[in-house]
């Protein structure tokens, strides 16, 4: 079985109505999704984050894999990451190509070998995966009262767990919010929240003062991700657990900030990671360091359910006698903040019982894309990869 055509996506959908965060406001919702042929005719899904801009890097990139048996998902995955490692693997569109790769390859193999995706992994310990809501951004001109309505709503649809924004607004503002909405969802519901690297240290620190009479399960990215001696500070000053990583790129952008201890949880997404496989790596290193591994979710169902099948081969961080979300046990993003794409362009794995998730059984990644919407929400040209690389580094 060899690969033989790589088709390359930009997708993009307009909102009805826009939402921010600490950083801006946007009215889009974007991904880049990948088509694996083979000449066996069995056809897999990646996704990646990115512009269409990238798509060009990405392509380039790509045509590394062409002729290649993708059983050896392994194997390729090396060259793709020696073929760019002097270029800066980490800034982003070599990442990002590997990352969307390495999850078709894992549904072209599961498919061939009728086999999920989690069994080509090793082999999954659980059937499904606790998972918690992300939402709660800032709308209408930062009106309280939606934020309100939203956190009540998540906890009577059964969610466990959900999280929250901050970073926008003063200190003061939005350690109100962070109390209100705790107090809204009672204490059955776990609160996180997020500043999405808002705060220098001294800051964050201050704000983790302000709301620490709350019970609050994380504060995620205080600072710059990438800054260890800021988010180091934050976490040996705040009561609150510290986590992020969602920015990180493959074991080797986290191997120092585990043995560093600079976050409490890491958070990586399956989307700039380096694809399911390496997930698994750096799941693997954190519950060999002690800390906590809650990966990041912002795509569609490809990567939702690429996610799944990673975090479904991911043993306990502290064994115990049971399996408990938050505590022993990894637990999941899933975001409900307004995506068109993601909402339509697969079945719906998102669907929860008592927030947990379960773990597709189908071949490979377990999922079908409807083709008609992909065609939808493309932006431009289907960029085609049929001919192998001529071997030049570029990046």
């Amino acid at each position: 079985m060899k690969i033989e055509k790589i088709e390359i996506r930009y997708l993009e959908s307009k909102l009805d109505k826009s939402f921010a965060w600490s950083q801006r406001w946007t009215d889009i919702r974007n991904l880049i999704v990948i088509k694996v042929f083979t000449d066996d005719g069995i056809i897999g899904w990646g996704e990646t984050f990115g512009s269409q801009e990238n798509v060009k890097a990405i392509s380039t990139i790509l045509k590394l894999s062409i002729g290649e048996d993708p059983r050896k998902f392994g194997m390729i995955w090396n060259k793709l990451y020696r073929a760019t490692f002097q270029g800066h693997v980490y800034a982003k569109s070599a990442v990002y190509a590997i990352s969307a790769l390495d999850t078709a390859l894992l549904d072209i193999v599961g498919q061939y070998e009728n086999k999920s995706a989690s069994d080509i992994l090793g082999g999954k310990i659980r059937e499904t995966i606790p998972v918690y809501a992300t939402g709660l951004y800032y709308v209408d001109d930062y009106a309280f009262k939606p934020l309100i309505e939203e956190a009540e709503m998540h906890a009577s649809n059964g969610y466990k767990g959900m999280k929250m924004k901050i970073g926008a607004l003063t200190l003061k503002e939005d350690a109100h919010r962070v109390k209100e909405v705790k107090r809204a969802i009672g204490d059955d519901v776990r609160l996180m929240f997020d500043a999405n690297e808002a705060y220098d240290p001294i800051t964050a620190v201050k704000f983790a003062d302000m709301v620490s009479d709350t019970d609050l399960e994380w504060f995620e990215e205080p600072c710059a991700s990438r800054d260890n001696i800021a988010n180091r500070y934050v976490k040996d000053n705040s009561m609150i657990p510290i986590s992020g990583g969602e920015s990180l790129s493959t074991r080797w952008d986290f191997a120092s900030r585990l043995s560093d201890s600079i976050f409490d949880i890491i958070q990586p997404d399956i989307c700039a990671v380096g694809g399911p496989s390496e997930m698994v790596k750096i799941g693997i290193m954190a519950q060999s360091l002690g800390v906590k591994f809650f990966p990041h979710f912002w795509g569609s169902g490809i990567s939702f359910s690429a996610a799944l099948h990673s975090i479904s081969v991911q043993p306990l961080s502290q064994i115990g006698i049971q399996d408990i979300p938050y505590e022993n046990e990894s637990v999941l993003e899933c975001d409900k903040t307004p995506h068109p794409i993601r909402e339509n362009l697969t079945n719906d794995i998102f669907a929860h019982n008592d927030s947990r998730v379960e773990v597709p059984t189908s071949p490979g990644l377990g999922i079908q894309v409807d083709e008609t919407v992909l065609s939808k929400f493309t932006i431009g040209s289907v960029t085609v990869v049929d001919k192998p690389s001529d071997g030049q580094r570029v990046f």
